[in-house]
């Protein structure tokens, strides 16, 4: 069985101001550390892929699913490794806490009225989150997947939506990683086993022939 488009919805991992942002943390970080490997270029550039992707969907009436990831000031219902992140230690964080500008969506992806933010505390959309719900009430069995980071929250969704059933398509150019060489290696790992891979190009032209049809 292969994916299907006129059944699919989009799903925009982790779009947000600290992830993407050049006065975000990621890209603060990157500033501060000389010797970092974030290519703030590559991530940047998945935007307006994403964007573009977004606007086919709307078009042909197929959902738009946002992911974010949101902690607490202290990060107690955090449900990924901090601690291995450089993040710092005790006290109340920055990054990507509830409430703030660094959590939001960058405003080129805005999500629009009734379309549906799903908040997780860790890398999977799938783990602890309504997302399965929402997908099956919306009659959907496709996911098609864009955002960052590409070796991290993208893989762990993808993995987390095959478990769950769903047919998957990967975008690898509205996908980016910290730097080509870790989104390369994971977009192969990807469509090896757990996701047709497609550009935004390709992807435009399924939804307008479905559409057609």
């Amino acid at each position: 069985m292969e994916p299907e488009i006129g059944r699919s919805a989009l799903i925009i991992v982790d779009m947000q101001n600290d992830f993407l942002h050049p006065d975000g943390y990621v890209a603060h970080r990157a500033r501060e550390n000389p010797n970092s490997t974030v290519d703030m270029p590559f991530l940047i550039g998945a935007i307006p892929q994403a964007a573009r992707l977004a606007a086919a969907f709307r078009q042909a009436g197929r959902p738009v699913v946002y992911l974010a990831h949101v902690v607490k000031p202290d990060y107690s219902d955090a449900q990924f490794p901090y601690w291995r992140l450089g993040l710092p230690r005790g006290g109340d964080r920055t990054f990507i806490v509830e409430g703030s500008w660094g959590a939001q969506i960058v405003d080129d992806l805005e999500p629009q009225d009734g379309e549906h933010v799903v908040i997780k505390k860790g890398f999977s959309g799938f783990a602890n989150t309504p997302l399965d719900t929402i997908l099956r009430r919306m009659g959907v069995n496709t996911c098609v997947v864009a955002g960052v980071i590409t070796s991290v929250c993208v893989s762990s969704t993808v993995r987390g939506a095959v478990e769950h059933n769903y047919r998957m398509i990967v975008v690898e150019d509205a996908v980016a990683d910290r730097n080509r060489e870790a989104h390369e290696a994971e977009i192969k790992t990807l469509g090896r086993t757990f996701a047709d891979v497609k550009t935004t190009g390709e992807v435009v032209a399924m939804l307008a022939d479905a559409t057609v049809r």
